[in-house]
């Protein structure tokens, strides 16, 4: 009998179907009719369907679907559906053609696992980061970040519904820098939340406490809180993995003494990891939205790298002797004015408590690893303190000098600084041993060149020496060097009113024009700033290989000597510029600077 004559003689007398006899009936038909495809554990049964897209079965059951194969295992409660359609009965659920019992959790896995949804979208904030030229995030490509052999280690967690262990889900941690909570455990809104655990409130805690081997570099970035500005600091421990430390560090002015305390602290902090060459020279804007996503982990630290750049905010920020913040006022609003007073008002006494303490910790996290590799095995490791090594060198580059001598051949000058600042300037111990001082002016020594026999460059000082007077006082710690300039010729690059340059002499006893140098060609400081310059005639990007220049266009002068040299207190400050002042102008002499400097104790 054909097959079609017998569902259609079933299908005229159907209201028998559903009565007991009529399900009995189906059931040995199902078997004998249709057919069984046995296996050792299991029955197979297939239904083709011509007369009707929708059958109804009693028994609370619905086959729905043109062609669909059942298998069903005696040996469990699971129900697999091959074909286009679902199968629905009493206490079951239909999951991507799988039929599960409802209170058989054992036996259910969801395609769309917790991993699979948080690794799409992991995926997506990735690639957000990206600049135009870095390679896009794929399956294939974080398969080999994340040291997997082959691709097919990550797609089976993400195809199979499978969920992968712990261990597999910290590699994106560890990689990435993505929340652990987030990736492993499935809690937690956003996924780059800050891991890391800073309970401080100052960022010098941050060289105090971290392993400073594991980091590349530190980046900062400037927005407005609440009405505020405020600085955030995000670690990069290599290309791939950046983390904020979650906590906004303070960059405005209306502070009491822990507000003081903390803007002196984030200024010591971008000194001391610029000296160790673990700060980012970029900073970057970010308005207040952007701040209070990254601080929430809402994309990864690492695009920030894609906000506004705050041109020179690091090189300008640093700058706070008086005259340096008369001319940020040309650049900067007054808020940024502001804090500098602030930070330049308490420096002194900051780092006189600490700077001795925290040099010994940023060296110790440095362990052997510093970047400096010209600080290996030479004459700065031997010392623990400023003024011993201060008072060997001076010995190299004056031997036999005692008391007070001066030098007034430029070329002698400049041989015999040159010995006197040699690299390396910073070691494993020490960190910027050698300062220059004028008065509340002051900053450490990192780098002396050679310019011409009587000329050098220090970090960005052009000096054309005229003169310089050696002590070597009785005490070793008192020992120091005082440095007069000639004023030199102005760049050109300026316009300037001659009345406002004698003006400015009068008050700070000289005056200098800033400007940088660009494959031998001279720009203003506004174009090196502003990272483009207008070189004969056309636009050109300087590629951040600009170098800033300071020129000195009236006489100058300067002392050298010991970070930790009595003359490095701010009680002594107004005296001593009188005095190099008034040397300028013929009114004051060295020796009164030496009787000065003897009457100082060695601590204050």
């Amino acid at each position: 009998m054909d097959i079609d004559k017998i569902f259609s003689a079933i299908w005229e007398g159907k209201e028998w179907i559903f009565s007991g006899i009529g399900v009995v009936a189906l059931g040995f038909i199902g078997k004998r009719i249709i057919g069984k495809k046995s296996g050792e554990n299991s029955d197979t049964y297939t239904v083709k369907s011509k007369m009707h897209d929708n059958n109804n079965v009693s028994g609370g059951n619905n086959i729905t679907g043109k062609k669909n194969q059942i298998i069903q295992n005696d040996n469990s409660s699971t129900i697999s559906v091959e074909g286009t359609g679902n199968v629905a009965g009493n206490g079951n659920s239909v999951t991507n053609n799988f039929i599960y019992n409802n209170n058989d959790s054992n036996t259910k896995e969801n395609v769309n696992s917790w991993f699979s949804e948080r690794f799409e979208i992991l995926l997506s904030l990735l690639n957000d980061t990206r600049r135009f030229n870095e390679k896009e995030y794929t399956v294939e490509y974080v398969s080999s970040l994340i040291g997997l052999k082959n691709v097919d280690g990550l797609k089976v967690y993400l195809t199979q519904g499978k969920e992968p262990d712990d261990e597999f889900k910290k590699k994106f941690v560890e990689v990435f820098g993505v929340n652990e909570e987030w990736m492993v455990h499935g809690r937690g809104e956003f996924p780059f939340a800050s891991n890391i655990n800073f309970l401080g409130d100052s960022p010098m805690d941050i060289l105090r406490r971290e392993d400073l081997k594991s980091i590349n570099k530190f980046i900062v970035v400037i927005g407005n809180v609440q009405g505020s500005r405020q600085a955030c600091i995000i670690r990069q421990k290599n290309e791939l993995c950046y983390e904020l430390y979650p906590k906004y560090f303070t960059l405005y002015s209306h502070v009491g003494g822990t507000g003081t305390r903390q803007l002196v602290e984030f200024y010591r902090f971008l000194r001391e990891a610029d000296k160790i060459k673990k700060l980012d020279g970029i900073a970057y804007f970010a308005h207040e939205e952007q701040m209070g996503k990254l601080m929430r982990g809402e994309f990864s630290p690492k695009k920030v790298e894609r906000f506004e750049v705050a041109r020179n905010f690091i090189d300008d920020f640093m700058c706070i002797r008086e005259d340096e913040i008369e001319k940020n006022k040309r650049f900067w609003d007054e808020e940024f004015i502001f804090v500098q007073e602030i930070i330049a008002a308490n420096i002194k006494d900051y780092d006189r408590i600490n700077q001795e303490y925290d040099s010994k910790l940023i060296k110790k996290n440095l362990g052997e690893d510093s970047q400096d590799k010209e600080e290996e095995s030479n004459d700065i490791d031997s010392f623990d303190a400023s003024t011993p090594f201060f008072s060997y060198r001076f010995g190299k580059a004056f031997p036999g000098v005692r008391g007070i001598k001066e030098f007034s051949n430029p070329k002698e000058c400049v041989d015999r600084l040159q010995i006197l600042l040699k690299k390396p300037l910073s070691g494993k111990k020490l960190r910027g041993p050698i300062w220059w001082f004028r008065g509340g002016s002051n900053l450490d020594i990192n780098n002396f060149e050679r310019l011409s026999d009587d000329k050098f460059l220090m970090d960005c000082d052009e000096i054309k020496v005229k003169r310089i007077v050696a002590y070597a006082a009785g005490e070793y710690y008192k020992k120091f060097v005082y440095v007069e300039a000639y004023p030199e010729e102005e760049t050109g690059l300026y316009q300037y009113d001659k009345e406002h340059i004698k003006s400015w002499a009068d008050k700070y006893g000289y005056y200098n024009e800033e400007y940088a140098e660009y494959e031998n060609k001279k720009v203003t400081r506004s174009e090196y700033d502003d990272g483009a310059a207008v070189i004969d005639g056309k636009v050109v990007d300087l590629k951040g290989e600009a170098k800033l220049r300071i020129r000195y266009i009236t006489p100058y002068n300067f002392i050298i000597c010991a970070q930790f040299n009595p003359i490095n207190n701010d009680n002594y400050d107004d005296m001593m510029v009188t005095l190099l002042n008034g040397i300028l102008k013929g009114q004051n002499s060295v020796e009164e600077i030496v009787e000065f400097v003897n009457k100082m104790p060695r601590d204050m």
